[in-house]
């Protein structure tokens, strides 16, 4: 992949990276930063909408028990869906393979970490907007009416921090094409029986949305039968 082209998709993954963490909370939330939408879109964007939504659903099930309403910040799955769209599809894409199950688990392992990061980083923007809120307050009393654009200083922060790790995820997928490339057989086969084990869990964490006191039960229950379907269909992914 040539460098300017890279470079390109760097600047595309930054904007809807930048756009969907805004939209996450900040502005509209008319749920397009939510994984099933946002990393096909950017898949779509980058080469590879197929792929992107091999990577949207199953971290769609794994954060849908989350809610971001008010003061709650559950783990950012924005970031993280952004961020492992824009460095696994491009890798996929080099590789001329596309999205698999072991290219997709080595990314997740690597940025699985950004979904708790990306809550410190909302709390942050919480925080400073609260400031921005303050300020802008004095000024009005103070006869200043353009304090209120203010306001859209808050949405800086958010698009800023997930725009730049959305580009340096994109420059950094060569690299992780080339591990996957290095991979033996025997860590493919445990990279995708990983992947496989994700999509399951993920079936169990999607229970979370369902407000019932038996849904420990029935979480289990699903993770078992998503386990065995997920195995038993390894050889479609």
């Amino acid at each position: 992949m040539h460098a300017l082209h890279l470079l390109l998709l760097a600047g595309i993954a930054a904007l809807v990276g930048g756009a969907a963490a805004v939209e996450r909370k900040g502005a509209f939330q008319l749920m397009l930063s939510r994984p099933l939408v946002l990393a096909p879109l950017m898949g779509a964007l980058l080469g590879d909408a197929k792929g992107g939504l091999l990577l949207g659903v199953p971290l769609e099930l794994l954060f849908l028990g989350g809610v971001n309403l008010g003061g709650n910040l559950p783990d950012n799955e924005t970031l993280l869906a952004a961020a492992l769209t824009a460095m696994v599809v491009p890798a996929g894409v080099a590789l001329h393979t596309g999205v698999d199950a072991p290219l997709a688990a080595l990314g997740l392992a690597l940025l699985f970490p950004l979904a708790l990061f990306g809550r410190r980083l909302e709390r942050v923007s919480e925080m400073r907007n609260a400031q921005l809120l303050d300020e802008a307050v004095r000024r009005v009393r103070a006869g200043d009416a353009g304090a209120t654009s203010l306001g859209l200083r808050g949405l800086l922060l958010p698009f800023g921090a997930t725009a730049g790790i959305c580009a340096a995820a994109v420059l950094v997928s060569p690299l992780l094409g080339w591990v996957r490339a290095q991979c033996s057989q025997a860590v493919v086969l445990a990279l995708a029986g990983s992947w496989h084990a994700v999509a399951a869990v993920a079936g169990a964490c999607a229970i979370r949305a369902i407000r019932d006191q038996r849904a420990p039960l029935f979480a289990a229950i699903s993770a078992a039968v998503m386990a065995a379907a997920a195995f038993g269909l390894r050889g479609s992914f």
